[in-house]
């Protein structure tokens, strides 16, 4: 066999192995799925982040390759957008949450966006809209 031929097989034996985890996420069937009743997101294919809205708090629940992530230390906040105007929402680390108090339920369509950054200075951003 030829170099040649010898370098393209190796070459094509690589890619089909290290390819094989990219083509294989199949977000229907992620094990990361809203466990909490919420809207989930996946961030950079480890962190995963779901947006439980309640009457007076919005929780984030954060995982970390699908395990309880812990905030302490992390610097995050909230903006939210509805037809009225634009706030910013102060939020505070709870364990593997983070709560930021609202005065009223959300209305549908209100546009949320966290950022921020987690205790390993790993930034992290997810955009959710009501329902």
């Amino acid at each position: 066999m030829s170099l040649k031929k010898t370098i393209s097989i190796l070459a094509a034996s690589t890619v089909m192995v290290c390819g094989t985890p990219a083509f294989s996420h199949d977000p229907e069937n992620n094990p990361g799925k809203a466990k909490h009743g919420g809207q989930y997101i996946e961030y950079e294919q480890h962190h995963g982040i779901e947006m439980v809205s309640q009457k007076d708090k919005l929780i984030f629940h954060m995982t970390e390759h699908l395990q309880p992530a812990d905030m302490t230390g992390s610097a995050f906040k909230v903006f939210v957008q509805t037809e009225s105007g634009m706030q910013t929402l102060a939020i505070k680390p709870d364990g593997s949450t983070l709560v930021a108090d609202i005065k009223t339920v959300l209305p549908s369509g209100a546009k949320i966006v966290l950022t921020g950054k987690d205790s390993d200075g790993h930034t992290l951003q997810a955009r959710f809209v009501t329902k």
